[in-house]
């Protein structure tokens, strides 16, 4: 907690640091954003919207093979998870695992197997993603396109992970520790159910940082999107904390991403922090109060539920 407490302290610092960087000299972010196009705006949001819902999708079809959970009741917790990991001390897993045990009863070996595919399954994507972009750069490509190079980079990485963790998962070890649980990783049709919806989650994330740059005025192709959306969600994730290591993270790596403006140095570190937390500003400003929804719709469901069952 205490080092969560300390990444949170730092994550704040790293919003300045991208603050400071985005209107250096006055800039004109708030200016782009009162003169956005409503379209981009909309898009910006409603692809929130749909990442939101594939992340819920992702968690809902990884457990199947163990518990049925209802869709509206996983997209509730889901959303009062993505609340919580704003919090200093990042709530968001132990609130899921918790109400998972209480209401669904769901044992810890269960939750420990699910939570563990839905990670694998995320960092597969991820992975993929990322070794798609680098692919092309490793080619000499100047510019990432989505090609046929970066479709069987994206495909190789996830064939491979995905028959390593089915081997896994049907090992003997795995079967004896995890006394069922283990079918979260051998089952393929949950594994590339996972994938599915997690691979349209970083499409909805592309979109947005596609439509984040537009606004602020950064040239950005898909593939460069995705990439930049690889490592937002990477950002989000890291245990140190949700605010600031993201947009820090986005800020640092995009102006290699982006080549097109490459002649300003700083002009483009300038409209890449802008991308950064105006992407990151898009999807806090859905997820939270639809988190708040969902926290109230948790709260309530764990009021029925009897103390001693």
């Amino acid at each position: 907690m205490l080092l969560q407490v300390a990444g949170f302290v730092l994550g704040c610092l790293l919003v300045v640091w991208c603050i400071n960087r985005a209107w250096r000299d006055g800039g004109e972010g708030l200016a782009k954003l009162r003169a956005a196009d409503p379209t981009l705006v909309a898009l910006l949001l409603l692809s929130t919207l749909g990442s939101i819902i594939c992340s819920g999708l992702t968690f809902w079809s990884v457990v199947k093979p163990i518990r049925r959970v209802g869709i509206v009741e996983m997209q509730a917790v889901n959303l009062m998870a993505t609340l919580f990991n704003y919090a200093p001390v990042r709530l968001g897993l132990a609130l899921r695992c918790a109400y998972h045990w209480r209401v669904d009863r769901m044992p810890a070996t269960d939750i420990a197997a699910w939570i563990t595919g839905v990670a694998i399954v995320t960092l597969g994507t991820l992975g993929a993603g990322l070794v798609a972009g680098l692919v092309q750069i490793a080619a000499g490509r100047e510019t990432l396109a989505l090609d046929w190079l970066w479709f069987v980079g994206f495909g190789g990485v996830i064939a491979v992970g995905s028959t390593v963790t089915m081997l896994v998962g049907k090992s003997a070890v795995l079967r004896r520790f995890l006394k069922g649980g283990e079918r979260v990783l051998a089952d393929p049709r949950a594994l590339f159910s996972g994938i599915a919806f997690r691979t349209v989650d970083l499409a909805m994330w592309a979109i947005r940082m596609w439509a984040a740059a537009k606004i602020v005025g950064v040239s950005l192709g898909p593939a460069q999107a995705a990439m930049l959306a690889a490592v937002a969600i990477l950002g989000a994730g890291n245990p140190l904390g949700r605010i600031g290591w993201r947009e820090g993270l986005v800020a640092v790596v995009a102006p290699y991403v982006v080549t097109s403006q490459a002649g300003d140095t700083e002009g483009l570190n300038a409209l890449t922090a802008q991308l950064a937390l105006l992407e990151s500003a898009g999807e806090a400003i859905i997820s939270l109060p639809l988190g708040v929804l969902g926290a109230i719709w948790c709260a309530r469901r764990l009021k029925r539920i009897p103390s001693n069952p």
